[in-house]
């Protein structure tokens, strides 16, 4: 796959009839990623107690996807990525009674020459670690083992 170029489209939004363009919902950007390092996948997790998960983060809509992607790697595991591939997008849509939430995924494989994670616990409870083995839960989560599946591909 090669990398996604976007474009960013407005949405029209009238404020005194309060309609909407609802033939173009808005869509944010996620990105998640499977770094990989001689001592495993990198994952993170928010807080001391949190779930541990593959790094992920918001797209900025002017954003090119692969600087979103090394920044997302050093926020949110504190490591350096030297190879980056595109191994899926998944356009989610969770539906809710009164409103639907859109979110296209991108999905990086990564290859990292770090062997260890500069982000310990901060002020913001981030803290990553490599992992031999992806925690059972992990697997359990839908995104998630789609992620790790399209990557063990790469």
């Amino acid at each position: 796959m090669t990398t996604p170029k976007f474009e960013v489209r407005s949405f029209s939004y009238e404020r005194r009839a309060q309609k909407a363009d609802l033939n173009y919902p808005p869509c944010k950007g996620q990105m998640i990623l499977v770094i990989t390092g001689k001592e495993g996948v990198v994952l993170s997790r928010r807080a001391p107690r949190g779930r541990w998960g593959l790094p992920s983060g918001r797209v900025g809509a002017v954003e090119e996807s692969l600087k979103a992607a090394k920044r997302i790697a050093a926020e949110q595991a504190g490591v350096s990525v030297r190879s980056l591939e595109l191994a899926g997008m998944y356009d989610i849509i969770w539906h809710f009674s009164d409103i639907s939430v859109k979110r296209l995924h991108l999905v990086y494989a990564a290859i990292t020459d770090d062997e260890s994670c500069s982000k310990e616990i901060t002020d913001e409870g981030v803290e990553a670690r490599f992992f031999a083995e992806v925690p059972e839960n992990l697997l359990k989560d839908d995104i998630a083992s789609s992620a790790l599946a399209d990557c063990s591909e790469k």
